[in-house]
């Protein structure tokens, strides 16, 4: 994700409409297109939120995103690609993941990343090898 001092300035002393969120979710390196940006808008929309202050406004995108500095933060990471709830990632929920993020990846492509996560072999990520991934520095 981009720094995000520009959107700061631009939004922190003003409110933003739930419509406005796609331009400030642009403005982070999000793809507009992301369906994760259409179901917060319409979160706030049927809660009855006319418009949000930068602080609503990250606190949403966090609440949605997690924070990947702590274990319930990765958890709810792991949570928005597992949502089979299974238990584990999938092919499936990979590959759903990589549309939704407008990313083209084979299913060759996303099977190497599930077998280099894998440490038990199983073909699917756990969220014990997701959070040994997550708190890695690189991921070779």
């Amino acid at each position: 994700m981009t720094d995000n001092t520009a959107v700061r300035r631009r939004y922190e002393k003003s409110t933003i409409d739930p419509k406005e969120i796609k331009c400030a979710m642009q403005s982070l390196g999000l793809d507009a297109k992301n369906p994760m940006i259409f179901r917060m808008i319409a979160d706030l929309e049927k809660d009855g939120y006319s418009s949000i202050d930068f602080e609503e406004f990250m606190e949403v995108i966090t609440s949605k995103l997690g924070n990947k500095d702590t274990r319930e933060g990765i958890q709810r990471i792991f949570n928005l690609f597992d949502d089979d709830k299974t238990g584990s990632i999938s092919l499936k929920n990979l590959k759903r993941v990589a549309k939704e993020l407008g990313e083209t990846l084979t299913d060759e492509e996303l099977r190497d990343m599930i077998d280099r996560a894998d440490s038990k072999g199983e073909g699917e990520i756990s969220f014990d090898d997701f959070y040994t991934i997550m708190t890695k520095k690189s991921f070779l």
